[in-house]
């Protein structure tokens, strides 16, 4: 009787380790849930609904998108952490959120760094520097010649305490050397329309964001601020060919996983996003919104990602209009 039992529990054991594998190739049996950190019909709202339909289908398994604005990202953020670890919650972030948040409110957000770990990138943009079309500023040698004609008369526009169109014109005052006079509004559309009605003389924010009041031929785009041309506005310089060519900056948003999430199921999904990518109508549906593809490698986005939060951590250390908890 006891051998019987033995060699019962030895068959059980033996089962349930080659089911194992079965539910791993299974993975995912139900919906996976994006919890996205900006409101709905946000740059980042908009990637990961494009993207997570595409994946959706290749899945077979609905992507639910969950928005959970506030507080720089970070309502979303502990919402992912507070969910089980099991590959079915994602965190879909921008730039802002865990590349300079971490920085600006370290008590709040410093353990982002290692609370989760890159997953995919889901699209990369620039930023382009606007003014107001009646503006006598056309050019980013125009902006700094009048910052240091008249110190703190420039004024720009910003999203939000530690956005990324705050840390970018933070930047460019270091990386020029110029004061100009930051001034907060109510998120980045309302930032814009600052800019279009001369509340503000300028603002860095991303394509997208402007392409409305750029679009209505209230505002004029003087310069992109990625390595190279921007696609979608090939006529417009970048900063760094316009005199400061160490300020390069791209915003971008991604998915993120908790640090306990199983790594395989992350790459499914990375896998997943990548192929994604491949399809030629996401593509175009991206570009329409002002995206490109992002880089779907898990290994390579966190990567960048640390490489990111880097230069932002250097950024909001030499301003102290970023340093809010210290």
């Amino acid at each position: 009787m006891c051998n019987l039992l033995r060699l019962s529990a030895a068959i059980g054991g033996a089962l349930l380790t080659l089911s194992l594998p079965a539910q791993a190739q299974n993975y995912p049996e139900r919906p996976i849930r994006i919890v996205v950190a900006t409101p709905a019909g946000s740059t980042p709202d908009i990637g990961a609904r494009l993207v997570g339909a595409f994946v959706s289908a290749e899945l077979k398994q609905p992507v639910v998108i969950d928005n959970r604005p506030g507080v720089n990202g970070t309502l979303a953020a502990r919402e992912v952490l507070k969910a089980a670890p099991d590959g079915y919650t994602f965190l879909m972030a921008p730039q802002s959120t865990m590349s300079i948040t971490p920085h600006v409110y370290p008590k709040q957000a410093g353990s982002f760094l290692t609370d989760f770990y890159a997953v995919s990138q889901i699209y990369r943009t620039d930023f382009s520097l606007v003014v107001n079309s009646a503006s006598k500023l056309h050019s980013v040698s125009d902006v700094i010649a009048a910052a240091k004609k008249s110190p703190g008369k420039l004024t720009a526009a910003y999203a939000a305490v530690g956005s990324a169109s705050h840390a970018s014109i933070e930047l460019f005052k270091q990386t020029a050397r110029v004061d100009i006079y930051a001034v907060p509004f109510n998120g980045s559309p309302a930032a814009a329309l600052g800019v279009a009605s001369g509340e503000a003389d300028l603002l860095f924010e991303s394509l997208p964001s402007t392409e409305s009041v750029v679009a209505s031929g209230r505002v004029r785009r003087i310069a992109v601020t990625g390595s190279k041309r921007f696609s979608l506005a090939p006529a417009v310089p970048t900063v760094a060919e316009s005199g400061l060519p160490n300020f390069v900056v791209t915003t971008w948003a991604g998915l993120f996983a908790s640090k306990d999430v199983p790594r395989e199921r992350a790459e499914k999904i990375a896998n997943s996003v990548a192929r994604a990518f491949a399809n030629p109508e996401l593509v175009k549906k991206l570009a329409d919104a002002g995206f490109l593809p992002g880089d779907s490698s898990l290994a390579a986005f966190q990567k960048f990602w640390q490489s990111e939060s880097e230069v932002w951590k250097t950024t909001v250390a030499n301003a102290p209009a970023l340093q809010q908890e210290r």
